[in-house]
């Protein structure tokens, strides 16, 4: 006796059964979304330093120029010389270049030296703050939090004559490896840079 042929049907009945028999090892349960998220942050208002009669300027930051490879919001780890590990599971909450302008707009308003940071370039002010940063990571090996900026002062006005020129580099040592740490490292750079601001602003008065 010749066996009974299958049908198409019966087939796919039999499939059916088997998918939903295994329906639990065919679909990935659904993993939790570990990605955190980092602001830099202000440091402590410093009390003034200076006098009454003091100098009181009144600066505009111009947009702080970031790189390309710097422009994502994962946040950045120096495997090697060359070599740059972007932490997915860690960014930055908002674009670097806006971060940075904010934190140093306020560290700069902290400091008894400067009266007031414009928001336009409209408004009357004394000096004009240009910064370009190259670098803003971690660095494992090292244990440190490393921060790069090259800072210009101008004049105001047509022309923008330059009045000083630097590139601030600082190491914040004693870095853990964890990414709250890092931003909060790295926000001490950005507070150090503003310092170096007001000494250039110094020397541009003097120019």
């Amino acid at each position: 006796m010749k066996p009974r042929p299958i049908s198409l049907l019966g087939l796919l009945l039999a499939a059916g059964w088997l998918l939903a028999g295994t329906g639990c090892n065919v679909i990935p349960a659904s993993q939790p979304d570990v990605t955190r998220y980092y602001v830099l942050t202000t440091a402590a208002t410093k009390p003034a330093m200076v006098s009454l009669a003091g100098p009181h300027w009144r600066v505009a930051l111009r947009p702080v120029e970031v790189p390309s490879f710097l422009r994502g919001k994962a946040m950045q780890v120096r495997q090697a010389g060359n070599e740059i590990h972007y932490a997915e599971e860690a960014r930055w909450a908002e674009a670097l270049e806006a971060g940075l302008s904010r934190v140093l707009r306020e560290s700069l308003e902290g400091r008894g030296e400067v009266a007031h940071v414009v928001s336009t370039a409209g408004e009357e002010h004394d000096f004009e703050i240009a910064v370009r940063l190259l670098r803003c990571e971690g660095d494992r090996e090292a244990k440190v939090a490393r921060f790069t900026a090259v800072v210009e002062i101008y004049l105001p006005g047509a022309g923008s004559e330059r009045r000083a020129r630097d590139t601030f580099t600082m190491e914040v040592p004693g870095w853990d490896g964890s990414y709250g740490q890092l931003a909060l490292k790295l926000s001490e750079a950005v507070d150090g840079l503003a310092d170096r601001i007001v000494t250039l602003l110094g020397t541009a008065e003097k120019h």
